[in-house]
C-alpha cells in the first residue's frame, strides 16, 4: 500500500515538474514565421481560406501532419493546438527523465528528481546542450511537425524496458509526422536489430526488421511516389535551390563551426560514461555512429542528396540525452541527504523556471517586429472579400497565414517537389525584380512578367516604392494596398 502511494505521489511530482517546464517558455503565436506547416492544414479546414493559393496547392509532403491538424481544427479549433503543442513541450522532459532513471536509478528520488529537472529546463533555454547541430532541434516555442520527434525519446525508453514493438511503433509515428525523421528511424531501428544480434537473439532480429518495414513502407512509398522526379536535370536544378533554400540545415560546409565539435564532445563524452552499460552503449553509440558517419561522408563528397537527406539531423536526439546522461552521472554522485538536500532541490528549479519564465515572455514582448505584421495583416484583412491574389515583398512571410489570402509567393513558403521548387524559384526572382523596379514602366514590365502566370489583383508595396498616385485600400504607415486594375489599367492583356 505505502508503495503504490509512493509511485502515485512520483507521478504526482512528474506531472507537476513538466507543467513548470512547460509554463517557462512562451509559445510562439501559431502563425509567427508563415507557420509554412499549417498551410494544407488551414486550406483543408476552411473553404474560405487558401483555396487559390499556389503554395497551398502544392503537394502536401506531410499528410499525417496535416491531417492531424485538420481533425483538430475540426473538432476544437485552432488554439486547440497551443495545447497539443504544450502535451509535446510536457511530456519532453519526462521521456528523458524515464531514460535517465533507467540508466542511474539513484535519481528516481524525488530530491534528485526536481534536481535533474532544474538542469533540463536550464540546459533547453540554454540551446548549446539541447539542440542538435545546423540550427536544428526536436521541439521549441513553435509547434511543428519534428515537435513529434519526442516520440523517439518514447522510443528508446520503451526499448529499454523491453516494450520492444510499441518501441517500433512510436518511432515509426515520429516518422510518419515528419519525413524527414525516416532516414534517423533506420538509424534507431538498425541499433536496435544491431543489438539483438550482438545478444544472439535471431528470431527478435527477424521480428523487429519485419515490424520496422511493414510501419515505415506507407510513409516512405509515399515520399518515394510523390516526391523522386525521374527526370535528372530537374532533379539537379531543384536539388540546388532547396540546398539555397535552406543552407543553414542542409549545407554542411556552411552551418559547420567549432561549436558543433563542443557537440561531439559531449555525445563521446557520454558514450564514456555509458561503458560499464553494455546495452545502451551498443544501442546509443550505433545510432550516433550511423549519423556521424554518413556526415563526414557528405563534407569530402558533398552529395546533394545526401545533404538534403539531413544526416546530422540525429543529433537532435543524441545532444539532449548526451547532456542528461552527463547530468544524471553527476546527481547520481550527490550524497547530500535529508532536508538540505530537498532545500537546495526546491529552490534550484523555483530560481531557474522563474528566470527562464521572466526571460521567455520578456523577449516575446520585445518582439516588436510581429506586432507591426500584425498590424498590417489586421488591415489587409479589411479588404478581404476583395482581394483575389496578392502580391507581396517576399520577406512578409506572416500574411499568408494571418489573413488566409491568396499570396503570390514569400521566401518562407516554398514547395518541396523539385519541379515545383523550380516554378517557386521563378516566381520569388519575378516578385524580386517587381520590387527593384526603379521606374512606374519598370513595375510594369515586371508586374506583366507575373500576370504571364498568376492573376494578381493587388498589389502591397512601400508608399516610397509606389511610382504613381493611387487609392490605398489600408491605413498603413509604411504599406499600402493598391488594386491593379486602378493602378497599373495597362496590366489587363
Amino acid at each position: 500500500m505505502k508503495n503504490n502511494i509512493y509511485i502515485k505521489d512520483q507521478k504526482f511530482i512528474y506531472l507537476v515538474l513538466s507543467i513548470l517546464f512547460v509554463l517557462t517558455i512562451q509559445q510562439f503565436d501559431l502563425y509567427k514565421g508563415g507557420a509554412s506547416y499549417l498551410v494544407h492544414s488551414i486550406k483543408s479546414f476552411d473553404d474560405n481560406k487558401l483555396q487559390n493559393d499556389w503554395i497551398a496547392n502544392q503537394q502536401d509532403h506531410l499528410p499525417l501532419f496535416t491531417y492531424f491538424n485538420y481533425l483538430l481544427i475540426k473538432v476544437f479549433s485552432e488554439n486547440v493546438i497551443y495545447i497539443i503543442h504544450s502535451i509535446l513541450l510536457g511530456i519532453c522532459p519526462f521521456f528523458l527523465y524515464l531514460i535517465s532513471k533507467n540508466l542511474y536509478p539513484k535519481i528516481t528520488n524525488i530530491n534528485f528528481c526536481i534536481i535533474w529537472f532544474t538542469f533540463f529546463i536550464f540546459i533547453f533555454h540554454e540551446n548549446s546542450f539541447f539542440s542538435g547541430v545546423a540550427g536544428q532541434r526536436v521541439i521549441d516555442a513553435g509547434y511543428q511537425p519534428s515537435s513529434f520527434g519526442t516520440l523517439f525519446f518514447l522510443g528508446i525508453y520503451l526499448f529499454l524496458i523491453k516494450r520492444i514493438f510499441l518501441s517500433i511503433f512510436f518511432i515509426c509515428l515520429s516518422a510518419s509526422f515528419h519525413p524527414t525523421y525516416i532516414l534517423h528511424s533506420g538509424f534507431l531501428v538498425f541499433s536496435f536489430i544491431s543489438y539483438t544480434l550482438i545478444s544472439k537473439k535471431y528470431v527478435e532480429f527477424f521480428k523487429i526488421s519485419i515490424f520496422y518495414l511493414i510501419l515505415i513502407l506507407p510513409i516512405t512509398l509515399f515520399i518515394i511516389s510523390n516526391f523522386m522526379i525521374i527526370d535528372k536535370d530537374i532533379t539537379l536544378v531543384g536539388q540546388e535551390i532547396l540546398l539555397g533554400r535552406i543552407p543553414h540545415h542542409a549545407n554542411i560546409h556552411y552551418w559547420f563551426t567549432y561549436k558543433d565539435l563542443i557537440s561531439l564532445f559531449v555525445y563521446f563524452f557520454s558514450l564514456y560514461l555509458l561503458k560499464n552499460n553494455f546495452k545502451f552503449f551498443i544501442i546509443f553509440g550505433i545510432f550516433g555512429f550511423c549519423s556521424i558517419i554518413l556526415s563526414f561522408i557528405q563534407f569530402f563528397l558533398t552529395n546533394n542528396s545526401l545533404a538534403l537527406a539531413f544526416p546530422w539531423r540525429t543529433s537532435v536526439f543524441l545532444i539532449p540525452i548526451s547532456s542528461l546522461i552527463i547530468i544524471s552521472y553527476f546527481i547520481n554522485k550527490i550524497k547530500i541527504e535529508g532536508k538540505g538536500l530537498k532545500f537546495i532541490a526546491l529552490s534550484l528549479i523555483l530560481v531557474v523556471s522563474l528566470f527562464f519564465s521572466y526571460k521567455s515572455h520578456y523577449a516575446q514582448d520585445l518582439n516588436s517586429k510581429f506586432a507591426i505584421k500584425l498590424e498590417l495583416t489586421s488591415e489587409i484583412k479589411k479588404n478581404f472579400s476583395t482581394i483575389d491574389n496578392l502580391l507581396i515583398p517576399v520577406s512578409l512571410e506572416d500574411i499568408r497565414m494571418n489573413t488566409g489570402l491568396p499570396v503570390f509567393i514569400d521566401w518562407k513558403h516554398h514547395a518541396f517537389r523539385y519541379d515545383q521548387l523550380i516554378e517557386w524559384r521563378l516566381r520569388i526572382d519575378l516578385a524580386d525584380s517587381f520590387y527593384r523596379s526603379k521606374t512606374f514602366e519598370e513595375q510594369l514590365y515586371n508586374l506583366n512578367k507575373i500576370q504571364e502566370i498568376d492573376n494578381i489583383s493587388h498589389i502591397l508595396i512601400k508608399k516610397d516604392d509606389l511610382k504613381i498616385e493611387c487609392k490605398n485600400f489600408i491605413s498603413h504607415k509604411i504599406f499600402a494596398l493598391v488594386s491593379t486594375i486602378e493602378c497599373f489599367a495597362d496590366n489587363n492583356n
